[in-house]
């Protein structure tokens, strides 16, 4: 290990944020490169830093990020038709290359199939990976690692839909990434553009950071992007369908022994049905949030262990949702004693109920949080079920308070 050549700049901001994040911190997260990511997206302005590190930490608590790498298992579906791949070091700049062939995923069929717990926890099991990937090239050079990512839109057609997911769905579930994971990207390559592309980057650059979308470039197919490719990695490193010299044990130039490239729509059997764990919309409650407003619903945690906290959910435009605990019966009147266990983040409008299934740190209280915060005209109705359950998914009972 080589100790990380750091300039005093950011050895000061390393240590404050450890010094801020402390309580939270664990061993596998606390390196000087995974702190200071945070300075540099905030432009070194810390209070601001802080706060979004201390609210990814209690991502990491809620997620048990630490360990998802092998507790949480790959999803079949969307290791086949949503894959993320890793290639491996890019050969400059101490960058690792990820290459996502986004133009032959099927985005329709995926949000039809997926869960939004479950793609948030597929993703962050990718993220984790390649942080880990992160995290040893950095402790054997001593110098600070990220990845050029190559985003391949061969093959993505226009169609009514597209606009409505860029802009909605993917945008959103980018952006819980990047606020999660900042600087991880040192320079994105778009490739195989089509003619809209200017329409699509239209539509979503007003809610990219602008650190975030400097580092962006766009190719179409019309000129010769693989140059720029091979001015940013070393050839043999880089699949030759993508500009470099490497080919698979099989001689494949697009590299299938370490990527799966999607090459056919999701199959109807595949998508989403209503079970026990996630019922039909109409089975669930509802509830009706002004703009601007939100709603709190109030549960006291059954004293019986172990016990899960689980959450259904599903809403036909994008909302915010924030959960909170504490293990004190007073904080039922008096929040300030609630931890924010889950922290507010926008979640997408999916054509799917959402399960959430977590153990709960023990008996006491949790409120749910529900905010129709960036709506200035419309009413947003919410369709929800809580419960609580014992390993087996057995419910164990609860109290609802009420909302407020």
């Amino acid at each position: 290990m080589i100790a990380p050549q750091l300039t005093e700049k950011e050895r000061q901001a390393v240590a404050q944020l450890r010094q801020a994040a402390a309580h939270l911190l664990t061993p596998r997260y606390d390196t000087d490169f995974n702190l200071l990511r945070w300075a540099q997206a905030y432009n070194y302005h810390m209070s601001e830093a802080t706060s979004w590190l201390l609210r990814h930490l209690k991502f990491r608590r809620f997620y048990d990020l630490d360990v998802i790498i092998d507790t949480v298992q790959d999803d079949p579906v969307l290791s086949k038709y949503f894959p993320l791949g890793l290639v491996g070091p890019a050969g400059k700049n101490n960058s690792l290359l990820v290459v996502e062939c986004a133009g032959r995923i099927d985005l329709e069929g995926i949000l039809k199939v997926v869960q939004l717990n479950s793609f948030l926890e597929q993703r962050f099991k990718f993220q984790e990976r390649m942080l880990d990937c992160i995290n040893e090239v950095e402790m054997t050079t001593g110098r600070q690692s990220s990845v050029f990512y190559i985003l391949d839109l061969d093959g993505l057609k226009m169609d009514s839909t597209l606009l409505g997911i860029v802009t909605g769905p993917y945008r959103v579930l980018w952006a819980i990434v990047y606020t999660n994971y900042p600087e991880w990207i040192s320079n994105m390559y778009i490739v195989n553009a089509p003619s809209y592309m200017s329409m699509l980057w239209r539509a979503i650059s007003p809610f990219i950071p602008e650190r975030t979308r400097a580092k962006v470039s766009i190719y179409s197919a019309k000129v010769d992007w693989k140059a720029a490719v091979r001015e940013m990695t070393t050839a043999e490193c880089v699949p030759v369908h993508w500009g470099g010299t490497l080919l698979d044990s099989n001689g494949d130039t697009m590299c299938r022994d370490r990527l799966n490239i999607p090459t056919e729509r999701i199959p109807k059997q595949f998508y989403w049905k209503p079970d026990a764990l996630s019922p039909a919309i109409a089975d669930l409650d509802i509830v009706v949030i002004a703009p601007g407003s939100s709603a709190l619903q109030t549960y006291v945690v059954p004293k019986k262990k172990p016990t899960y906290f689980l959450l259904n959910q599903y809403a036909d435009r994008a909302y915010s949702i924030a959960i909170y605990y504490s293990s004190k019966e007073t904080a039922m009147t008096d929040s300030a004693q609630m931890d924010e266990w889950f922290p507010e983040f926008e979640r997408p409008a999916m054509p799917t109920v959402d399960c959430i299934r977590v153990k709960v740190p023990g008996p006491g209280v949790i409120k749910i949080k529900f905010s129709n915060q960036q709506a200035w005209f419309r009413s947003l109705s919410i369709h929800y079920r809580v419960l609580f359950v014992d390993k087996d998914n057995r419910p164990v009972g609860c109290e609802h308070r009420g909302a407020a």
